[in-house]
């Protein structure tokens, strides 16, 4: 070779530009990508709440189908007014009963004691 010498210094010059350019766009993107990263953990976060009053919707759901329809509560207060007529008759009933039997006692008492006097006799 006859003593030409390489020049490369133009080439590192170039490398080194490049070199930063791409750190600083990289340092760009990282700074975008953390907003971004943490509200995909937010998401997250909220997906899960979601998830979980989605659960707990369907539980109170499946509660409320079970429990009686306005047409039954009224069919049991009506059937309940019927029992409270009902009991109001024997009551009544049992009220007449508890009289004969008040008499009937006065009169097996009567004949106890006429038995029991007329013995002594």
């Amino acid at each position: 070779m006859d003593g030409q010498v390489l020049n490369i210094s133009p080439i590192v010059l170039w490398v080194g530009a490049l070199s930063q350019l791409l750190n600083f766009g990289l340092s760009i993107f990282g700074l975008i990508m953390s907003g971004s990263r943490s509200n995909a953990k937010k998401i997250d976060g909220h997906a899960t709440r979601l998830e979980n009053l989605d659960q707990r919707m369907s539980s109170v759901e499946q509660t409320t189908r079970s429990l009686p329809a306005p047409k039954d509560l009224h069919e049991l207060e009506l059937s309940i007014e019927k029992l409270q007529g009902r009991i109001e008759t024997m009551s009544a009933v049992m009220s007449g009963h508890v009289a004969i039997m008040e008499r009937l006692e006065a009169i097996v008492s009567r004949h106890e004691n006429h038995l029991l006097d007329g013995k002594g006799r």
